[in-house]
């Protein structure tokens, strides 16, 4: 993938950044945040409708919402939710662990601090939140960090969330969400769009995560951080792709979603040079489409992709029905690629499957495209000729209930008028490593209001303290160079510095451990460990720590800390236990001289070829018969000071 290719179309990228925080209980609520895989206790339905802004009017997100007419089912839990999460009570006070985080990374990050702390509600209506709004407070504004090349990271602003719910199913017009994951304290930032190409916009996203990991007071595994990537091009417009889960994909996404921007723009010029007009700019359809009901032609053909509908024939049934829009002009033009395997129908189906829930793929069929079985060109002429349409035209057909197939002929109505504009704005879902569709439109300022249920929150002389106190005393970045010049390798150095075990890389160096030993064994011999499939839960910090603490003192050897975290791992207890248990204690060197000796008259063919120069095959049975009692030079000494003579 040629960067130079993306910059030269005009690529943005901006990145929302969403992680949780390590706190005891939810935002807004005492519940324990903890994820949940068991059956719920019960459950709620829930229809959502959306509400008036503080200036009277309607976000568009919350009415395209509201035409999906979803049944919203939440799946609770009676031991980690609560009234607040059924939006039955007010919320508590914000949780004041989460407040102090949140400031502690926007201090990290070079953000300016807010005085007070302002509770707001952003209005989400599908269904992903029981109340059907988010409260989210801003705390810090204009961020900046060192990026490279002389270039910093700008951060736009950094807010305190509660994070949402988690989507079990989502069939038709029937969605499910569990709540064990709602509530949970997330910090959002927002950056400038200042990623020129996709492998910048993977690093933005890296930079800040370690930024945020360094702190040491974030959640870690899956689902614990999520990203938004905001892309546009020259001529294009700001699309958002929902949660990509990993920092791998983000170069794929942003590139496919900068590809698939450009073609778009590739068909409004078309619409210009076939000289079609879209009518008045101001509504959402062009003044000639057309729609008709076409189900008599198909009736009586059994067409498999719409078996789910009618599962042996076609019929007029009365609840069901086929339509075709006649899209004037547009022959040729649902069969334009986009990006990767999608066409242009794709950016209809996307909408017709989300919107009017026809969710059986596929939903749309193009007179652009080979018909599929049970249909044939027979058929999409008397089509064509039925909607009165000629060789410059083209058809979109859609069948389901009565209802939603009405809702799927708007969409289609709006989606190809939105076509002349070129891009929409609009947010869209990851489907593969370099292709998205639809999700919802791009939510407005309408969405957000202030939240009255609290009061603004006064950022105390007392919580900057604590702020200051938790703030890493170096960047990471600086961290790591400082690790290095220790005798770190790169690669640890890297892993350790936003690993939760950095704390006891630290107290092991404060107490004068060595630097390279101490971050080997946190990360080279844990990944072992749990690569052999020891349960390395049983170890913690201390257990290590007591280890660097002995060979320190000389009372074992190197070989001695990974066999005795092993032992902890198997069997539990303390490193020294495990020390004594496995008799590892370090050997003096008579007892190794003793041991050395035996081994070597008990296979001389071994220290023949140690006389010879060949030193690997005796030394590896003495400091077997010593059980990693004794560190290998000091045994290679001894070794040699009983074959004199040869080439040391």
């Amino acid at each position: 993938m040629d960067d130079s290719y993306f910059e030269d179309m005009g690529f943005m990228c901006g990145m929302e950044i969403h992680q949780q925080l390590k706190t005891q209980r939810k935002l807004f609520c005492r519940c324990p945040p903890v994820y949940r895989n068991d059956p719920p206790h019960y459950t709620i339905l829930r229809h959502m409708r959306p509400t008036l802004s503080e200036m009277g009017t309607y976000d568009g997100t919350a009415l395209m919402e509201f035409k999906t007419r979803k049944n919203v089912t939440y799946q609770f839990y009676r031991d980690t939710c609560c009234s607040y999460e059924i939006d039955d009570t007010p919320p508590f006070e914000m949780d004041e662990e989460a407040l102090v985080i949140s400031l502690v990374i926007a201090s990290a990050l070079n953000s300016h601090l807010v005085d007070e702390v302002h509770v707001s509600r952003k209005q989400y209506l599908d269904g992903t939140i029981p109340t059907g709004f988010q409260r989210t407070a801003i705390v810090s504004l204009r961020g900046r960090i060192p990026w490279k090349d002389g270039r910093d990271l700008d951060i736009r602003q950094i807010s305190l969330e509660e994070d949402a719910c988690r989507e079990v199913s989502d069939i038709g017009h029937e969605v499910t969400f569990r709540t064990d994951r709602l509530s949970i304290p997330l910090v959002e930032v927002v950056t400038e769009p200042v990623a020129k190409n996709p492998t910048e916009a993977r690093e933005i996203s890296e930079r800040i995560g370690r930024v945020m990991r360094s702190t040491g007071l974030v959640r870690r595994g899956a689902g614990a951080t999520r990203q938004d990537v905001n892309v546009s091009i020259k001529g294009g417009k700001r699309v958002e792709i929902k949660g990509v889960p990993k920092l791998d994909l983000i170069p794929t996404i942003t590139a496919g979603e900068a590809i698939r921007q450009h073609n778009l723009l590739l068909i409004a010029q078309e619409l210009e040079r076939r000289g079609l007009d879209p009518g008045n700019m101001d509504v959402e359809e062009f003044n000639t489409m057309s729609a008709s009901d076409v189900t008599a032609h198909l009736e009586g053909r059994h067409v498999p992709s719409m078996s789910h509908i009618w599962p042996e024939t076609v019929r007029s049934d009365g609840e069901h029905r086929a339509m075709a829009v006649l899209v004037p002009g547009f022959n040729g033009l649902f069969s334009h690629i986009t990006h990767h395997s999608q066409r242009f129908i794709d950016e209809i189906s996307g909408r017709v499957r989300v919107i009017a829930c026809l969710d059986h793929l596929p939903n749309v069929f193009s007179s652009d495209m080979r018909p599929p079985e049970g249909m044939d060109d027979e058929l999409y002429a008397r089509i064509m000729a039925h909607l009165g349409g000629d060789e410059d035209d083209a058809f979109v057909l859609v069948a389901g209930n009565e209802a939603d197939t009405l809702t799927a002929v708007r969409e289609i109505y709006i989606r190809c008028r939105e076509a002349f504009d070129g891009v929409p704005h609009e947010t869209r879902q990851v489907i593969g490593p370099d292709e998205t569709s639809f999700e919802r439109i791009l939510p407005g300022p309408d969405r957000m209001y202030p939240d009255t249920d609290r009061p603004p929150i006064v950022v105390t002389p007392e919580i900057l303290a604590r702020v200051r106190s938790l703030v890493p005393s170096l960047p990471y970045w600086e961290e790591e160079e400082e690790m290095r010049s220790l005798g770190v390798s790169p690669d640890n150095a890297r892993m350790l510095v936003v690993s939760e075990l950095m704390p006891v890389y630290k107290k092991a160096l404060s107490e004068g451990c060595s630097a390279p030993l101490a971050a080997r064994t946190l990360m080279e011999t844990f990944k072992d460990l749990m690569r052999k499939g020891h349960d390395t839960s049983r170890l913690g910090g201390e257990h290590v720590l007591d280890l660097l603490r002995m060979h320190k003192d000389g009372a074992i050897t190197l070989n001695a800390i990974p066999e005795a975290l092993r032992h902890v791992c198997d069997k539990g207890g303390s490193s020294g236990s495990a020390v004594r248990d496995l008799v590892l204690e370090k050997l003096e060197r008579p007892q190794a001289r003793r041991s050395a000796e035996e081994t070597a008259k008990a296979r001389p063919e071994l220290a023949a070829l140690y006389a010879n120069g060949d030193k690997g095959r005796l030394l590896g049975a003495v400091m077997a018969s010593c059980r990693g009692r004794i560190d290998s030079d000091v045994v290679i000494g001894i070794l040699d000071s009983m074959f004199p003579g040869i080439d040391k």
